[in-house]
Order: C-alpha cells, then sequence, then structure tokens
C-alpha cells in the first residue's frame, strides 16, 4: 500500500508569514523608538557661569530747601567762629633759657622774716635759684614766692626740691628755708625759622579748628532728630603774629570762619542717589545693587538769603549678571558645542569664566530639550 503524501495549503501560510513579519517590524521599531527615547533623555548639559560682581557708581545733584516739588526738605544755617591758636616752627634748634617755677618759704620762727629780690635759693646739689619778688615769710607761716634760675640752661630744670637760703646766719638756715613741690622749667628753649610750609600747615591746622568749632555749634541748635547735615567754609580769614623767616620758639595764628550747615533727611537723599544707580543697568542682563553704607555728600553751591542748598551726592553699589536675563534663556543654547557656548557667553558682561559639562560623555551638543538644559550663575569675589 503506497502511503499518501501530505499536502499544505499555500493560501495559509502566506497570511502567517506575512503576520510574522509585521510583529517582527512592529518589535524592532519599538525597539528603535525606546532606544531613541532613552538616548533623548539622557542628554543633559549643565553651563556653569562665573560672575564676577563689578562696582559702579553714580554722582547726582540734589537741591535742598526751597519751595519747589523737587527739592528735597531741610535746612541751611550758618555761623561765625573764631579762634587763635599757637605753633613751633619746624626744624627748631634748643637754646639755653632760665628755668623758672615757684616755691614756698617757710618760717619755724616765731618772728616774721623779710626777703628781698633776688635772695639765693640753694639745693643741695648746689643748683642756685633767686627769688623774683620782695616778701614777708611770717611768723610760724609760710609764703609762695617765684623763682629763677640763677644761670641759664637745662641745669635750671630740677624736680621738687629743698632749698637753703644761704643770705641768712647759720642757725636762721636750718628753721627758715624753701621747698617747692612741681619741677621747675623752661631752662632750654627751642628756637627755630618760620618757613613758608609752617605757615601753611598752621593755617590748615586753625581752618579745621574753625570748620569743628562751627559744625559743633551748628548741629547743637538742630532739633532732636534733625542732626544729619554737610558743612562748607563759606567764608575765612587768617592773620599771624610773625612773618615768614622770622627766628622765634612759638608763633600764634588768629582766624575767623563763617561755617554753612546743610541739614537734610538722610533717607530721601538716599532713595534719591539709589534710584539714579539703578538706572545704570544697561537691559535685563545686569542687576545693580546699592551699598548699605550711606551716600557720600558735599556741599556744591549755598544760598543763604533763599535758604537754599545743591549737594553733590555720591552713590557706590555693585553689578552683577542677572541670572533671569533673557540673554541666558535656555533656548539660546540649543545645538551649540562647547566652544560656540564658551564664545557666547564670555562676551557678556561681568562674566569671570564659564564651565559645559555633558552627559553622556559622548555627547557634543545641547540637547533641545529645556528640562534636559541647567545654566548655573554662581558669583565670584
Amino acid at each position: 500500500m503506497v502511503p499518501r503524501r501530505q499536502q499544505t495549503n499555500p493560501t495559509i501560510e502566506q497570511p502567517v508569514r506575512l503576520y510574522k513579519f509585521i510583529a517582527l517590524t512592529f518589535l524592532v521599531l519599538t525597539i528603535l523608538l525606546l532606544g531613541v527615547i532613552v538616548f533623548m533623555s539622557t542628554k543633559r548639559t549643565v553651563i556653569t557661569i562665573e560672575s564676577k560682581p563689578t562696582p559702579v557708581d553714580v554722582t547726582t545733584q540734589v537741591t535742598v530747601g526751597g519751595k519747589t516739588a523737587a527739592a528735597v526738605s531741610g535746612q541751611v544755617a550758618t555761623t561765625i567762629v573764631g579762634e587763635s591758636m599757637t605753633f613751633q616752627p619746624t626744624g627748631t634748634r634748643e637754646e639755653p633759657a632760665v628755668a623758672t617755677g615757684t616755691v614756698k618759704i617757710i618760717n619755724e620762727t616765731d618772728a616774721a622774716q623779710a626777703l628781698v629780690r633776688t635772695t639765693r635759693l640753694l639745693t643741695a646739689d648746689g643748683t642756685l635759684f633767686r627769688i623774683n619778688q620782695k616778701v614777708l615769710v611770717p611768723a610760724r607761716g609760710t609764703a609762695e614766692v617765684d623763682v629763677y634760675a640763677d644761670q641759664p640752661g637745662g641745669s635750671g630744670n630740677i624736680g621738687p626740691s629743698r632749698f637753703t637760703i644761704p643770705g641768712l646766719r647759720a642757725d636762721k638756715q636750718a628753721v627758715i628755708y624753701a621747698a617747692s613741690d612741681r619741677a621747675m622749667t623752661g631752662g632750654v628753649r627751642a628756637v627755630g625759622v618760620v618757613s613758608k610750609d609752617d605757615l601753611a600747615a598752621a593755617e590748615k591746622q586753625l581752618l579745621m579748628r574753625l570748620e569743628d568749632a562751627g559744625k559743633k555749634r551748628l548741629t547743637e541748635a538742630q532739633a532732636e532728630g534733625e542732626k544729619d547735615g554737610v558743612f562748607t567754609v563759606s567764608e575765612q580769614s587768617v592773620s599771624s603774629d610773625v612773618e615768614e623767616g622770622e627766628e622765634v620758639s612759638e608763633f600764634t595764628l588768629t582766624g575767623q570762619a563763617t561755617i554753612v550747615g546743610v541739614f537734610y533727611d538722610p533717607a530721601a537723599i538716599q532713595s534719591i542717589a539709589r534710584e539714579q544707580l539703578l538706572k545704570r543697568a544697561v537691559d535685563d542682563a545686569e542687576v545693580i545693587e546699592g551699598s548699605d553704607e550711606p551716600p557720600a555728600v558735599t556741599v556744591s553751591a549755598h544760598d543763604l538769603d533763599a535758604g537754599t542748598a545743591v549737594l553733590d551726592v555720591a552713590y557706590a553699589g555693585t553689578a552683577f549678571l542677572n541670572p533671569e536675563s533673557k540673554q541666558l534663556e535656555k533656548s539660546i543654547f540649543f545645538g551649540k558645542n562647547k566652544d560656540e557656548v564658551r564664545r557666547y557667553v564670555l562676551k557678556l558682561d561681568h562674566v569671570n569664566g564659564v564651565e559645559v559639562k555633558f552627559r553622556p560623555a559622548w555627547v557634543r551638543v545641547v540637547p533641545h530639550i529645556a528640562e534636559h538644559v541647567t545654566v548655573v550663575v554662581k558669583q565670584v569675589e
């Protein structure tokens, strides 16, 4: 018996192959799509920008007093002060002079003792002084009298001492004597030639003293809470009791000055200065912060009759790179490689350096997905 050959139906096999092909193709596409998604999701870029703050400042003028709307409320006051000061010329030399002082004559006897002018007083080591005027020392009493050294020079600059009176009898010298409780001075005198520089330095010091005195007087005259002010010298005159080239131990300058004080609201001045400083920002790429220190204020001009003054106000701050700037939007970096990112960022103001990191390591350009791009602005000193 001959076996029957099994036959297959070609019409059934073809759909099965087609289905297999479609399924396999779908699987491959799914795997590829998954790979693309994984590839895209792992791409990351971190751009770290080092921003170095830049000092900025502004100077503006503010009117104080008056009735204009632009003026800051305040008061303009004035006072006249005068004073004399004594100075020594520089480059002085020492020369002998007569030391002077005061002693107490002590009389331990029961009778008054009269002493004539120039009566000698002698220390234990032999330094001789003389009294400067006639004196009567009462019995069991004392009398103070001025004395001077018999010889000029530093030897007369002695400390507190006991003196005998050689002109009295030996028995009286033990009970009538003198004593000093302060040192004698003036045995050496400094002498110098008054120079042009001496006069100029002395005048400067005197004018500073006059200005300080005027400031104090004007400030004390202000009401409590209105002490913020700035001052200037309106008029001044100085005279000297010596001429340049004179040889003296000291000289005196006498001066008079008109001091003007401008008292103002410091908060208003600071607000105006801060507003002007913030206007220095070029665009949104820059952020400016004002200093914690108050503005520096000086008097530019004043009108005492009108009661107004113009102040020069200088205020400092710091400019920073703005992290929220449009120039740092993530989309700007899409598709750029490291060198392109660096060149772009380094052209911005206040940038000190930039670092670009890609992940994975084989990534070479910034991804086009904002969530995968991080821009960090780090402030450095």
